[in-house]
């Protein structure tokens, strides 16, 4: 089974979902309403854990309702790792598109940094403390996804779009001429926060040649990952989001590949 025509779906219906949503409110259909930020499914709300915590660093208080909003996002990522990421954020889908015309029109980017998790940490480290200290909702401001999904909602109520677009836009041009794929890789907020939500039964991609499993060490599972990770060389959480295109990419071995999802 090919994973990405499924990926490719649920990454359109994700877009789609959110264009519809200020559509169906506008019209008097609120059973769905919200952004990434948070949104509600009738009386059920979900808020993105790391704006839960921002919340909770601003006002220095511990809201159950707002505790309980973030248990299915983090009972997600616990279970399945960063699919967020890799399956559902719309950045991460502009991004996936902008590299692959980058691909093909042979850009080739100015530094090409080891991809660690000290960076994002020590990122998200500074994001925090500054949104603790100053009360300032720097998450918010940095959260690609909310921005994107709200800027949807700001075009059909307001007819127009925000200055918070400048940033997805400076995402975009740093990612095509400077690093490949930085902001998620090094600076996100939100991944690096689901990211640290897992445990040894996370599901994540593991290589094993035992039971007869075969790798001809062709590299196409590497070059297949837009985050320049190495499959082979794994597991590497927290930096892979599951995303599985090195899975499709190992075209060789057709039976007992190497590489394959595990919990």
């Amino acid at each position: 089974m090919t994973i990405l025509p499924l990926r490719r779906a649920v990454q359109a219906g994700v877009v789609a979902l959110f264009l519809a949503i200020p559509w169906l409110n506008k019209g008097g259909i609120t059973v769905l309403s919200g952004t990434l930020y948070s949104m509600a499914i009738g009386p059920l709300w979900i808020t993105d854990p790391a704006i839960g915590l921002q919340a909770i660093l601003t006002t220095r208080a511990m809201d159950l309702t707002l505790l309980a909003s973030m248990t299915l996002p983090i009972l997600l990522a616990l279970v399945c790792g960063r699919v967020f990421c890799g399956w559902l954020c719309p950045q991460n889908t502009i991004s996936e598109f902008a590299d692959l015309v980058a691909q093909r029109l042979g850009v080739r980017r100015m530094f090409q940094p080891q991809v660690t998790p000290q960076v994002r940490h020590g990122v998200l480290v500074a994001v925090l403390l500054i949104t603790a200290l100053a009360a300032l909702p720097l998450v918010s401001l940095l959260s690609a996804p909310g921005i994107l999904t709200v800027q949807m909602a700001k075009g059909v109520y307001e007819h127009r779009l925000g200055p918070e677009l400048l940033l997805i836009a400076a995402i975009l041009l740093i990612e095509l001429l400077v690093v490949r794929r930085a902001w998620c890789n090094f600076i996100c907020p939100v991944g690096t926060i689901l990211g640290l939500l897992r445990t040894r039964h996370t599901l994540r991609v593991v290589f094993s040649l035992d039971n007869g499993r075969y790798c001809s060490h062709c590299q196409a599972c590497a070059r297949a990952c837009q985050l320049g990770l190495d499959p082979v060389t794994g597991p590497h959480a927290p930096q892979c989001h599951n995303c599985g295109d090195c899975l499709d990419a190992c075209k060789i071995v057709k039976e007992k590949k190497p590489l394959a999802f595990r919990c």
